[in-house]
């Protein structure tokens, strides 16, 4: 991988000059060539060099380029060496020229593959290296989560005063009496594993909870909650908040905790309560949930299907 690398950086230096020089420059050395060939009398023959300025063009500039240049240097030496041997025959020469287009077009051919060849190990190392830092960047964030301690109450409040001022949760929870509320509720929800809620059919019952937490080098990047669905303690679970933290946006972390819930639960009737076009129902969409049903205020529920 290390030539490719090397040759690219070259490559892209050169391609930094406009195409223009660089065919000047090409043109020039071909008239070099002749020039030496022709001066340096019939036992000096710089044929072989003309390949070059071909590889060169066929690495750096246009097709159109590279075939002139093909032509240019296979006359050029025709040329030279009908003057060798001074054989004054037509087929001859003309066998010259095209054994010499066939010979350069064929380091045209080659050089260009190589080229397309080099810069698609390129992409694909680069694509590695994107994907292998993926990779590490979601182990981490699954590595992360774990279950959230009475102590995390306050960040989850937080965090979901957060969600509500973006539109993610209701915004009811902005209410600062409300606030106080929630981080007792939350906390003994942690600690008995046990809330009560307004359920689908309408009432409260007394359902399972349980909260999760994702911790980024010491702070909370997100958490997420689960309810059950009613309080027959069945093994069905609802997602009913997720929430990231602002900085920790676009790093994975809400697709995490998402592949979390549908893999650590993946034995489970899983459902989601969430904002219609909101992020967590596209993320939801996109791992098999579907529209179970809607309520009578702005969220709806969605349904796992495997």
């Amino acid at each position: 991988m290390l030539p490719s690398v090397l040759f690219a950086t070259t490559r892209n230096k050169l391609l930094k000059l406009d195409a223009r020089w660089i065919f000047s420059g090409l043109l020039l050395l071909e008239s070099l060539l002749y020039c030496l060939d022709e001066f340096t009398g019939p036992y000096s023959f710089y044929a072989p060099f003309y390949i070059f300025p071909v590889a060169m063009s066929a690495a750096l500039l246009s097709r159109r380029m590279t075939v002139f240049l093909v032509v240019l240097s296979s006359l050029a030496r025709a040329q030279v060496f009908s003057q060798v041997f001074q054989s004054g025959s037509l087929m001859l020469l003309v066998f010259d020229i095209v054994q010499s287009i066939l010979l350069y077009g064929l380091i045209a051919v080659l050089v260009t593959s190589v080229t397309r060849m080099n810069q698609r190990l390129l992409r694909y190392a680069q694509y590695l290296r994107a994907n292998i830092r993926l990779l590490r960047q979601q182990r981490r964030n699954r590595a992360s989560i774990r279950r959230a301690l009475p102590e995390d109450a306050d960040g989850i409040v937080r965090l979901a005063v957060n969600g509500a001022q973006s539109g993610d949760l209701s915004e009811d929870i902005s209410n600062a009496v409300l606030q106080r509320t929630l981080v007792t509720a939350f906390r003994q929800g942690i600690v008995e594993g046990q809330t009560v809620r307004h359920t689908w059919a309408g009432g409260q019952q007394k359902v399972p909870v349980e909260f999760w937490v994702s911790i980024i080098n010491g702070r909370m990047a997100g958490f997420f909650m689960l309810y059950g669905v009613d309080n027959q303690q069945g093994s069905e679970r609802e997602l009913h908040a997720m929430v990231v933290a602002d900085e920790y946006r676009g790093l994975g972390i809400g697709a995490a905790m998402t592949d979390f819930f549908c893999m650590h639960f993946k034995n489970r009737r899983l459902f989601a309560a969430c904002k219609s076009g909101s992020n967590m129902m596209k993320m939801l969409s996109r791992r098999g949930f579907s529209l179970f049903s809607t309520t009578e205020n702005e969220y709806v529920i969605i349904e796992r299907h495997n």
